[in-house]
Order: structure tokens, then C-alpha cells, then sequence
């Protein structure tokens, strides 16, 4: 495991050293939320309290980087020391990663997926920018890990007591983690063994539910303050719920992800009405109707309009699996770096060579999860389905996709395994090749960050029409730029 995170820290930080965003607080090839991640982080870490302002995002990743500019001191022109504080969080998942998939996979095998895993060039940009996904992935190897290890018994106490505080950590990062938790109690159930006691199955897995219930409280309290302002500020309209564990964005994003204008990605089409440009305010009585009826309405057009619907669900599906596009390495190898980054999401080349070829491996690998000798990566293949229909309700990203390593890269790997394993041979020298092969993903990056200059990238795509600036949150179109010769006169 040592080994693992020193090697994933590594290639983190060459790939940073040759990379031309690498004092940016985002990415080239991500954008995101990064903006409202570093102000958010400059009012936690200056104890600062703006105006009450809807509990949108989930409140965890912004607390960690304030915790980052208060220990190594606000941000002077440079974002990169914070960076390698996340790479040094995205290697350990790694890492942390490896340590549980050695039980399912074998060690020789384990190091070809963590391999994978630290080379992934989606996961190269998403550890080393203001990302809540790099979090997201700690806690769901956390919750994997737990889950495989209680297996179909009753957890013990601290077991309770760690599934709930990873659960509960887990969603205030992602509010959609806690919709794990039929899926974890699922394959608990049917792992179970014979003869079986219900009662303290049922009353310890219900301790761990609600000890991850109890973690949410305290942002309750805090976005219940929030809440009782804003509804005061606008009387005349109907109320918002004072109850907000979490977020408010569950229906809101329901409604914008499904309409007549949906494109399967993240489109603020519906906050748009009105000449609102994008910006969300509850004061208006469109935004307070699809923040307290989003689901209805957007229900109401999958009823309307079930063959645009199924076609947008396909798109979202689609949309996803484009995470697989993305190759291992600083160069994106086999995709390149010629492509599109979508809104609020990844860069996704415009090579597709691997996204069906892997798209197939995984459905390999959860089906032969339903065989008895396979069972323990029954939950890995329930952790992807529930991504899935995420996915489906809400928005289809390819960041979606690599949030779900922990659980999907043992699901790739295993079709592959079990095909080496009936040749004594191949099942010694396979992992082997794999892992030489993989090796030359960090001289590729060595050589790549010690150039004399960082690589260059060219970008297309809207722009403001005050400043000519590129709009980040919309569709941008990214291609290397010719290599400049810092040497020549």
C-alpha cells in the first residue's frame, strides 16, 4: 500500500509539473465548481459569514479546503501546494483502494487495477484540482471496503460505528451517497448465513443507518437558519422546506435534467427563463417552483413525452460511458488530448477507442458477480448500479463514471482474471505483462515534466460578450497547442 500511494503521489505530481494549469485552482480540462469551492473555503478559513444563500452544494469538500487555506495559508498567485495536498488524498484512495481489492482480486491482479487507477488520466485531473469527487471516491472505497468486510452478518459496534460515520461523511459530500444504503443493506441480506438471528442484523444495520442520519444534523441545524431567512425575505410565495439535511439541488436538478430541452448533460436551460443567466434565486417564483415541485414537473414530461424521454435516458447512459473514453497517462493514451469538456464536467477525447470495448468488460464482470464463487463483487456491481440510475434520474457525466473506480475497476479486471486463471501460465506471466506495460505511463510523464516548458493547449467555444472571455461553464472544445522553444532567441 506504501507502495501504491508513493507511486499514484508520483505520477500526480509530474503530471502538475508539465501541466500548464497547474496554479489554477481548476483544470484545464475540468472546471467545475472550483470557483465557488475557493471562495467558499476563503470565508471558512476567515471565518466569514456572507448572506444567507440556498444550501446547494454539499458543505464537506468546501470545510476541507478551508481547512487547507487555514493550516497552509491563503492562496498568493498559486494554487498549487492545495493541489498536491488533494494528489496526496487521491493517492491514498488509491492506495486505501488496493488494500481491499487484494481480498477479491489477489495481489498480482490488485496492482494491475491500482495501476489503472493511478495512471487513469480522468482521475490525474480530477486528484489535482478543487474536485469534491477526489473526497466522493475516499468514502465510497471506505463504504466497499466495510461493506465486503461485515459481509452478511451483524457489524459489530465499531464496524456500526464506522459504516455510519462513512456513510454519513460520504453524503455530505455527495448527497447522493446516502442512496447507497438499500443497495448495502441489500447484499448484506443476501449474503446472510444459515442459521440466521433477524433481530440484531436488523438493530445493528439500523444503528449504523442511523448514526450516518445523526452526522447530518448539524448542517440541518445550520441550513435551517438559512432556510427560515429566505422564506422570510419572500413571504408571498410558497414556502421552501426549513428541513434540509443536506441540499436542496434533489428536485431542482430533476426538473433541469428532464425536459423538453434536456441534453442528457447539465444544461441551466430552465434557470435560464426569464434572463436569469444562469444564476439560481429562490425569490423568483419559476426557481421556487422547481425548487419544491422539480420532481413532479419533471415526471410529468416523462409521462408527456415517454419516447423523448426513453431517448434521453439512452443519451444520459450514453453520456456516462463516456468515461471510459479516457485512457492512462499524461497523454490520454489511446484518446489524446483532442476533445470537448462539457459542462461542470470532464475532459472526453474524440477518440473513443475504449469506451465499448470496456463498456462490455464491465457488464462481464457483473454478470459473472451473480455466480457463487464470485459473490463478494455482488456489491461492487450493486455500487455500480445504483451510479446508474443516478445517472438516469439526473444528469449523464463522465466524472459520474470515475467516481466509481473503487467499485468498477475489480468489476473490469475480473473478466480478465478469470480468463488467465485456466492456464496456469498465462495467469502468472498476464499481471506481469500488464505491470511492465503500465510503468511506462510514469516515464512518459517524467519526460513530459521536464521539458522546458509546460504543454500548451489552444480552447474553443462560447464567450462572454462584455470581456471576449471563454464561458467555463459552457461547451469548450480543447486541442495541444504548438510547443513553443523557450531556447531560441
Amino acid at each position: 500500500m506504501a507502495a501504491t500511494f508513493a507511486a499514484s503521489l508520483l505520477l500526480r505530481g509530474l503530471y502538475l509539473a508539465g501541466a500548464p494549469d497547474r496554479d489554477w485552482p481548476f483544470s484545464v480540462f475540468f472546471a467545475g465548481d472550483a470557483r465557488f469551492f475557493h471562495t467558499a473555503a476563503l470565508d471558512l478559513a476567515r471565518g466569514h459569514e456572507g448572506p444567507a444563500a440556498l444550501p446547494y452544494h454539499p458543505p464537506l469538500f468546501p470545510a476541507l479546503l478551508g481547512w487547507l487555506y487555514r493550516v497552509m495559508g491563503e492562496p498568493r498567485g498559486s494554487a498549487l501546494p492545495y493541489k498536491l495536498a488533494l494528489a496526496c488524498l487521491g493517492a491514498a484512495t488509491v492506495a486505501l483502494c488496493f488494500g481491499f481489492w487484494r481480498r477479491l482480486l489477489g495481489t498480482a491482479w490488485s496492482f494491475v487495477a491500482a495501476g489503472l487507477y493511478a495512471a487513469s488520466f480522468g482521475w490525474l485531473v480530477l486528484s489535482t484540482t478543487y474536485s469534491n469527487e477526489t473526497l466522493s471516491a475516499l468514502w465510497l472505497c471506505f463504504t466497499c471496503a466495510l461493506g465486503l468486510r461485515v459481509g452478511g452478518r451483524a457489524p459489530s459496534r465499531g464496524e456500526v460505528l464506522a459504516l455510519g460515520a462513512v456513510m454519513g461523511l460520504g453524503t455530505l459530500t455527495r448527497a447522493e451517497h446516502l442512496g447507497l444504503w438499500p443497495f448495502l443493506l441489500g447484499y448484506a441480506w443476501t449474503a446472510r448465513s444459515h442459521p440466521w438471528d433477524w433481530k440484531p442484523w436488523a438493530l445493528r444495520w439500523g444503528a449504523a443507518v442511523g448514526v450516518s442520519l445523526l452526522l447530518l444534523v448539524p448542517s440541518a441545524l445550520r441550513n435551517l437558519d438559512t432556510m427560515r431567512e429566505l422564506n422570510a425575505r419572500a413571504p408571498h410565495l410558497e414556502p421552501l422546506p426549513e428541513w434540509v439535511p443536506v441540499t436542496v439541488y434533489g428536485p431542482l436538478n430533476f426538473a433541469m435534467a428532464n425536459h423538453a430541452r434536456a441534453t442528457g448533460g447539465f444544461t441551466p436551460a430552465l434557470i435560464n427563463q426569464g434572463g436569469s443567466n444562469g444564476q439560481l434565486d429562490p425569490s423568483r417564483p419559476e426557481h421556487r417552483r422547481l425548487l419544491l415541485h422539480g420532481y413532479a414537473e419533471g415526471l410529468r414530461w416523462m409521462v408527456e413525452a415517454p419516447g423523448d424521454a426513453a431517448r434521453l435516458l439512452w443519451t444520459k447512459l450514453d453520456l456516462w460511458l463516456d468515461g471510459l473514453s479516457l485512457g492512462v497517462g499524461v497523454s490520454d493514451v489511446p484518446g489524446g488530448l483532442t476533445g470537448e469538456r462539457a459542462p461542470v464536467d470532464v475532459f472526453v477525447p474524440d477518440a473513443a477507442w475504449l469506451k465499448w470495448p470496456l463498456a462490455a468488460l464491465l457488464l462481464a464482470g457483473m454478470a459473472l458477480s451473480l455466480r457463487p464463487a464470485h459473490a463478494p463483487f455482488r456489491l461492487l456491481s450493486l455500487v455500480v448500479l445504483h451510479r446508474v440510475l443516478v445517472t438516469l434520474a439526473f444528469f449523464g457525466y463522465a466524472r459520474g463514471l470515475l467516481v466509481v473506480f473503487p467499485a468498477l475497476l475489480p468489476l473490469l479486471v475480473l473478466p480478465l482474471k478469470v480468463l488467465a486463471d485456466r492456464h496456469a501460465a498465462v495467469a502468472r506471466r498476464l499481471p506481469v505483462l500488464a505491470g511492465a506495460v503500465l510503468l511506462l505511463v510514469w516515464v512518459e510523464a517524467a519526460l513530459v515534466a521536464t521539458r522546458e516548458a509546460p504543454r500548451r493547449f489552444m480552447a474553443s467555444g462560447t464567450t462572454d460578450a462584455v470581456n471576449g472571455k471563454l464561458i467555463q461553464d459552457d461547451r469548450v472544445r480543447l486541442w495541444p497547442g504548438p510547443v513553443v522553444n523557450t531556447s531560441s532567441p
